[in-house]
């Protein structure tokens, strides 16, 4: 094992540029070969590809290639948040719900969705519709849910949820 390691962090090494590990990366991922798409995620993110401290965090959150380790995850969404990244605060969010941290889920949803994510937009609208760590409000679910439906960030499963949240919304007045 530790002499593949050392071969994969040479091979790492001698690569280019970020892009060029990130798409090496994503390719190690979609093989199935998660130890050499860690390690390519892990020198790309230091190298402050965004993307990639995603990724990584997203391997260290769920235990891809790499032990899980909450912490980890984190750290590299956080890094990702401060610079810029709409979806590192909502997988933030994420990490704080799992915890049972209602005001901290909030507050990161509340962060993604100024930044313009509407999936984080619909995850607001649903703590007001089921007063989860704030006031019940169903204007202002209202207002969530339609700003999560005009969003360009946005799945396509998070924008149906909303349009059918929206529907049901408006029958019940």
């Amino acid at each position: 094992m530790w002499r593949s390691c050392a071969r994969l962090s040479r091979n790492v090494s001698a690569m280019e540029s970020a892009p060029d590990i990130e798409l090496a990366a994503h390719e190690a991922w979609e093989r199935g070969d998660f130890e050499r798409a860690f390690l390519l995620f892990r020198r790309c993110a230091e190298l402050g590809q965004v993307g990639c401290m995603l990724d990584l965090g997203y391997f260290y959150d769920e235990g891809v290639g790499v032990e899980q380790n909450k912490d980890e995850a984190m750290s590299w969404y956080k890094r990702a948040y401060r610079l810029g990244d709409s979806a590192a605060a909502s997988n933030i969010a994420i990490l704080y719900r799992e915890q049972g941290r209602v005001r901290l889920e909030r507050q990161w949803f509340e962060r993604s969705a100024a930044l313009g994510d509407g999936d984080s937009g619909l995850e607001l609208a649903k703590l007001h519709l089921r007063e989860r760590g704030v006031q019940r409000s169903r204007e202002k679910a209202i207002e969530l849910l339609s700003s999560a439906v005009r969003s360009e960030s946005i799945t396509e499963a998070g924008r149906e949820e909303a349009v059918a949240l929206l529907r049901e919304l408006e029958n019940t007045r």
